[in-house]
């Protein structure tokens, strides 16, 4: 590093003097000061061009994570479906960008799907972060929901799919993810919110995702979006009429 560039650059000092930040507080604002964490720019063309003219039929949003991304949705008659997912996203990211890949579009109808990245261990044991990532994951949402509310959006909210058998490979804790779906049912409940349930569609009679279903333990293949798009409809169709 030169010195020019160090006469700008203000790192840590022990948490000590003006401008001094734990490395912790100061790594966290040098992300989000230096680096799109939410990938708002993904989506920022096609939403500045969704908004330059009025819709036809009444807009649904697909707001979600790789699960949503990779999914190939057919035409739903009598609107238009707007795929916002990004391969991924935990739930954090997925606030930061909701104002931008939702409510700017002004969607009748928003369906958040999240949470499956929040419950993945990148270090450690699964089953030891379940409690953070639902506190976390419980947060955002009702942000989300908030937001939507705000702006007249009706919201449709999804349960996180079932994970495969092999734990090191999903690196998902089975219990976290039925822990996490039990908070999105009863909240949905309170806020008279659509739910449609992915994870019962999904899982087989032990809780896990079939390999038929999603053959990386986590990813619906053909046949599980398959499923997924039978408990989609109804709720959708009927909120979209």
């Amino acid at each position: 590093m030169s010195h020019e560039t160090s006469a700008y650059l203000r790192p840590p000092l022990n948490g000590a003097g003006i401008g001094d930040y734990t490395l912790h507080d100061f790594a966290a604002k040098w992300m989000m000061q230096q680096d799109d964490i939410a990938e708002i720019s993904r989506y920022a063309a096609s939403n500045a061009a969704l908004r330059e003219k009025a819709p036809t039929l009444p807009r649904l949003v697909m707001f979600g994570d790789s699960i949503t991304e990779f999914w190939q949705l057919p035409d739903l008659e009598g609107a238009e479906i707007i795929n916002r997912g990004i391969a991924g996203q935990n739930s954090s990211q997925m606030l930061l960008r909701f104002e931008d890949d939702v409510a700017s579009l002004a969607p009748k109808v928003v369906a958040i799907l999240c949470g499956t990245n929040d419950l993945r261990a990148y270090v450690g044991d699964p089953a030891s972060i379940g409690t953070s990532a639902l506190a976390r994951i419980s947060r955002n949402v009702k942000a989300m929901a908030d937001i939507a509310k705000a702006n007249d959006i009706r919201v449709v909210l999804c349960t996180i799919p079932p994970v495969g058998r092999e734990r090191q490979r999903v690196s998902r804790d089975p219990t976290a993810v039925r822990t996490v779906n039990e908070w999105l049912r009863q909240f949905a409940s309170s806020r008279s919110f659509h739910l449609v349930d992915y994870y019962l569609a999904l899982a087989s009679e032990d809780g896990y995702l079939p390999p038929e279903l999603g053959e990386d333990g986590v990813h619906p293949s053909q046949q599980g979006y398959s499923r997924m798009l039978s408990a989609f409809l109804p709720v959708t169709a009927e909120m979209i009429a």
